[in-house]
């Protein structure tokens, strides 16, 4: 395990700005996620850490090593990519123990790793075969045991569930979580996917045209985003904005009002301060319903309690709790 700083880092593709002036320390041990939007600069700052791309301006340390100048096999940094990697003329053994041969072990030690890695990954009993013989979720678990039989300080997962199918995803983060737990390896976690960095994350950074827009715990980054693209960003659906002017409780047309689909509540009748709008449509997504409603000229996402049903096309009223309202400046983005 090991403690990960960037200082001022920056990375440009000739006069494209990749990753602009990134600070972030990620703790020994921590599960930390970049999240954002594709081609904000996570992956490529996640290859910065690699070695795989080189800097243009800023440092990277391991503990209080500066490993700028340092190769890649040197950095005792593990790498799990999008694609997997997989040699698919070798069997999951071969694979796993791929990189155990630049080190000098004997033959039961590295048996002994493979072994271990086999176990810990539930790949028991399918050691012969080949990838093209494993499911997309086994081919990711002999990906996760090559990286981790090399015992890296730091391990880089690049968007490593985007090519799974929904329900392998889910189950894909719970073994994630189960495997963070046992090995304790300081994780560093790429992602556009904003349920991944909430579900998986000790902590997060939103990332936005190359800069680090909030850092925080799931918890802190969706109760008080610092900003609209970060607000709108994270939460499923997304957070609700409406303008000020409309909102009783603001009435200031400079002011950006954010308020999250759980926090709206229904009324039949027209109460104190709130906003009247007309039922769209609803959309079910099992455990949970949600009622968009026109109000003005924007569509307002509701989350339905279990016995609440409306009808399309119907007059009702909009409130909230006054504590849970989020404020935004409407020309700089930021948080009120």
């Amino acid at each position: 395990m090991a403690e990960v700083r960037l200082k001022n880092l920056s990375k440009f593709f000739g006069n494209v700005m990749a990753v602009d002036n990134v600070d972030l320390t990620v703790k020994d041990g921590e599960f930390l996620t970049l999240v954002g939007p594709s081609g904000c600069g996570k992956s490529t700052t996640l290859r910065l850490i690699a070695g795989l791309e080189k800097i243009t301006e800023g440092n990277i340390f391991i503990d209080d090593k500066l490993i700028n100048e340092l190769p890649p096999h040197k950095r005792n940094i593990s790498m799990v990519f999008q694609s997997y990697a997989l040699f698919p003329h070798m069997s999951v053994e071969a694979n796993i123990g791929f990189g155990l041969k630049i080190k000098k072990l004997s033959r039961d030690n590295k048996k002994k790793k493979i072994g271990w890695a086999l176990k810990l990954l539930r790949l028991e009993g399918l050691e012969n075969r080949l990838p093209r013989e494993l499911s997309g979720g086994q081919r990711q678990r002999v990906a996760l045991g090559r990286a981790l039989v090399l015992e890296p300080d730091v391990l880089l997962l690049d968007e490593p569930l985007s090519n799974l199918d929904a329900k392998l995803r889910l189950r894909m983060r719970t073994e994630l979580k189960r495997l963070h737990k046992k090995v304790k390896t300081t994780i560093i976690y790429v992602t556009h996917d904003q349920a991944e960095a909430m579900t998986l994350s000790d902590r997060l950074a939103v990332i936005k045209d190359g800069k680090i827009l909030q850092l925080g715990t799931p918890k802190e980054v969706y109760e008080e985003p610092k900003d609209l693209f970060t607000a709108g960003f994270i939460g499923s659906p997304t957070m609700n904005f409406l303008p000020g002017e409309i909102v009783p409780l603001v009435k200031d047309e400079n002011i950006m009002v954010g308020v999250r689909p759980e926090e709206l509540k229904l009324s039949s009748k027209e109460l104190p301060n709130s906003i009247r709008g007309k039922s769209s449509v609803t959309e079910s997504l099992g455990s949970d319903n949600y009622l968009y409603v026109e109000v003005s000229d924007t569509l307002v996402s509701v989350r339905l309690k279990p016995e609440e049903k409306v009808g399309e096309g119907e007059e009702i009223w909009l409130f909230f709790d006054e504590r849970k309202v989020h404020k935004f400046d409407k020309n700089t983005g930021k948080r009120i």
